[in-house]
């Protein structure tokens, strides 16, 4: 069920989903953390970190991919409320996508990295059959502001 963004043997995202932070809430203010393993390859950097990440992050991040895939042009930005990692992929129209982020390891007072490759149009379809699997396994729990 791992999320990737990128080539495997090459420059990448990963996420990997580990389970729910709060395990047995159901509630939309706790019930919505995953807690992830990330990992970075781009360039001479590799690196691999823990982060608490919400549901509804990855949601956000499956609509405006959606669109990505299917104009080839605009942005589908990845976003987090701890701000551990943020990543944005955007499309030239032509099926080149450049995806571009950052990633703290510690939230708040970690070491930051800034990442930057290219992938093409090829690699949208099975992301977002990814993120529909992670969603299929955490899905948004509760409703905002109840």
């Amino acid at each position: 069920m791992d999320i990737l963004i990128g080539d495997s043997d090459g420059q990448h995202v990963m996420l990997r989903p580990l389970g729910r932070s709060q395990a047995g809430l159901f509630d939309y203010s706790d019930g919505n953390w995953i807690t992830c393993e990330l990992h970075i390859s781009a360039g001479g950097f590799r690196g691999r970190f823990r982060a608490d990440l919400r549901s509804e992050e990855f949601l956000a991040f499956l609509e405006e991919l959606a669109s990505l895939r299917h104009t080839l042009e605009g942005r589908a930005t990845f976003s987090t409320i701890e701000g551990q990692i943020g990543f944005s992929l955007t499309g030239d129209e032509r099926g080149h996508v450049q995806v571009e982020g950052d990633a703290v390891d510690v939230a708040g007072t970690g070491n930051r990295l800034h990442f930057g490759f290219e992938i093409d149009q090829t690699y949208l379809p099975p992301l977002c059959r990814s993120l529909e699997s992670f969603l299929g396994a955490f899905p948004v729990t509760g409703t905002a502001g109840a």
